[in-house]
């Protein structure tokens, strides 16, 4: 295991929590303080890089300055200097030392599921305090988003990540600097899209796509690249809130069409006027209207007894003389008459009945005739209604989520993602809708759309050894697999703090949802005993592809230890020693004898040595046995002398 890491004489660097496009950030602890710390420290690729310099410190210099309970504080900023590696020279590595947030980002919270209306409004709330204060001390964020977003364990919003933060007096402010986006396309304001001068505006534009995405789960805007999303910022107007999500009041949809107005005028002017539009519409109802100025929508009251009014027919015009009173007989002729005229009564009143039933019938036919007539022309519009709104499911199948998402949202569907374990299909892919593709369904109707979480078992990639820390999290992690715990172990080829296998192994397979130890290279190995072998036995050892060590050989003569043996090794055995260290060992080779004139001069004359005088049982005679043997030894050695003698005779 690696010694901890200490910078500034004072944070202990930890685990890696998260990174990010320019910086890593770890857990730290605050030795002096004995807090805990979040550190942000610049990656040693992109330190050597002015550009990001500036952006990291104007990011310290900016959140340094902030001191709000929703902002995330900056205790320390500081630089560490790393070494010199290979090729590249030491380089000063700025760093952040900030408070540590123990929580989720809303990106992470939209992702686990479904956000209540409440909890948007709460969030947007904690949010807009953020950017009021900012914008109080003249900062325009730029980059308002739910990965810059967190949400503690109590439920407090800390708003972080002033790194493309700009001072409201610095007029270069703009989207692109040096032809790159500066900022997240979908959440871009319209001015940030054509690179023009941002203000307080431009945030609240942000937070308005914020709001719009935790109202109903997917941004304003979608593409399938930044450039269309900006696009749609400038030239498109969002969908309706209200379409997506039946269940948003208009109050809160007239808020949501104030804050992602295109034109700056027509937006709200500070975060203070957007906090109290969006807390009036939540809380009691009230929208905001075009002209600024808010009216209440008062709740429609229908009273359960009531019933509609139902419209009465005319009567046409030539109808009318059935109403005109009939004219009276003069005075003087009515005795002549009277009789007459009972006789003209009694016939005029059959004639008035008969008239009267063959009115009615004639109104009883048209009223029906109106009334069928009416029916008719309804049903035709209505069948061309529905005609007119039918839609053909499209086939998502294999579509990566957002993807098909945005196809049935733009066919006219309102899709429900449903999310389900697939041998066939990768995770995060669309399996199918239901009902399924080709089927007619109405415009604005719901469909499932149900997402693949991948096989129930996945295998640990093989082509994960010799990877980061950070990248094989990520990529475990898109899995669906959870990282337990990491450990060190040592490693002859694979460099420090890269991965060396997995427990379970690499290229197993496990359950989905399990939990992975990884096991980082501690850049070194455990050195052997070589002692007792001879040079070649300890080459082969130390240079095997188990070690990869080199072997240093140093000879030394001494009788002490075997002949052409090791006896000495520079690394104790047992001990660790870097990849590929040259190990020393001391080989005994043997002392040489002493030539043949220095042993005569060594050894003494005939007339210097003295026979030592015979004891007592030397001057005895020897036993039979042993003269005998004498006599057969004065008997072998006289026989060469003899020899040449007889020949001579």
């Amino acid at each position: 295991m690696s010694q901890q890491r200490i910078i500034n004489g004072r944070y202990e660097v930890g685990e890696l929590i998260g990174r990010g496009g320019m910086a890593d950030v770890y857990m730290g602890l605050d030795q002096r303080l004995g807090r805990t710390v979040a550190i942000k420290m610049m990656r040693p690729d992109l330190a050597r890089d002015p550009q990001f310099q500036t952006r990291f410190r104007r990011e310290a210099h900016a959140s340094a300055a902030l001191n709000h309970p929703n902002i995330v504080a900056v205790f320390d900023t500081g630089e560490e200097e790393l070494p010199e590696t290979g090729q590249q020279p030491s380089v000063a590595c700025p760093y952040m030392v900030m408070e540590y947030v123990d929580g989720d980002t809303l990106r992470a919270l939209l992702r686990k599921g479904e956000v209540t209306t409440d909890q948007a409004v709460e969030w947007t709330e904690g949010i807009l305090a953020a950017v009021s204060y900012s914008h109080e001390n003249n900062i325009v964020h730029r980059d308002i988003k739910p990965g810059n977003v967190m949400v503690d364990e109590s439920g407090a919003v800390k708003v972080m990540d002033f790194g493309i933060a700009r001072a409201l007096s610095d007029s270069s402010a703009t989207m692109t600097q040096t032809q790159a986006v500066v900022g997240t396309a979908q959440y871009l304001s319209p001015e940030q899209a054509r690179g023009e001068t941002v203000d307080f505006r431009s945030d609240l534009y942000s937070v308005g796509c914020v709001l719009f995405e935790l109202l109903t789960g997917r941004p304003p805007f979608v593409g399938d690249s930044p450039v269309a999303v900006a696009y749609q910022h400038v030239r498109e107007e969002p969908p309706s809130a209200t379409t997506l999500v039946p269940e948003i009041t208009p109050a809160l949809e007239s808020v949501l069409t104030k804050a992602l107005a295109k034109e700056r005028e027509d937006r709200f002017l500070t975060g203070k006027e957007f906090l109290t539009a969006l807390r009036a519409a939540h809380y009691d109802g009230i929208a905001v209207s075009s002209d600024d100025s808010t009216t209440v929508i008062p709740p429609t009251v229908v009273s359960g007894d009531t019933e509609p009014t139902q419209a009465m027919g005319t009567i046409s015009a030539q109808d009318d003389s059935i109403f005109e009173p009939r004219e009276e007989l003069p005075e003087e002729d009515y005795e002549l008459t009277g009789e007459m005229d009972a006789i003209e009564e009694r016939t005029a009143g059959k004639n008035r009945r008969r008239r009267g039933w063959l009115i009615a019938l004639l109104l009883i036919l048209l009223l029906g005739g109106g009334a069928f007539a009416g029916w008719w022309f309804w049903n035709e519009a209505e069948q061309r209604r529905i005609e007119e709104n039918q839609i053909q499911v499209p086939d998502v199948s294999g579509m990566p989520e957002t993807d098909a998402q945005n196809a049935l949202t733009t066919a006219g569907l309102r899709p429900i993602l449903e999310y389900e374990h697939n041998e066939d299909v990768e995770r995060d892919r669309a399996i199918g809708t239901d009902p399924a593709s080709d089927t007619t369904m109405q415009r604005y109707d719901e469909i499932t759309l149900n997402i693949s979480l991948g096989p129930d078992e996945v295998q640990i990639p093989d082509s994960l050894q010799g990877s980061s820390e950070a990248t094989v999290r990520d990529t475990l992690e898109d899995l669906g697999l959870t990282v337990s715990d990491v450990s060190y172990v040592n490693s002859p080829t694979i460099p420090r703090d890269r991965l060396v296998d997995t427990n379970p192994a690499l290229g197993s397979t496990v359950s989905y949802g399990a939990t992975v130890a990884l096991k980082m290279s501690s850049g070194e190995v455990e050195v052997p005993d070589v002692r007792g072998m001879t040079e070649n036995e300890a080459r082969n050892t130390l240079e095997s592809e188990d070690l990869g060590l080199s072997l240093q050989v140093r000879e030394e003569e001494t009788d002490d230890h075997p002949a052409n043996r090791i006896y000495q090794q520079s690394v104790q055995p047992g001990n660790n020693a870097s990849q590929g260290q040259s190990i020393e060992v001391v080989i005994a080779i043997p002392e040489p004898e002493p030539s043949p004139t220095e042993t005569e001069s060594e050894e003494p004359s005939p007339t210097e040595s003295e026979e030592p005088a015979p004891t007592e049982s030397e001057s005895e005679d020897p036993s039979p046995s042993e003269s005998e043997s004498d006599d057969e030894d004065d008997e072998s050695s006289e026989s060469p002398s003899e020899s040449p003698s007889d020949d001579e005779s």
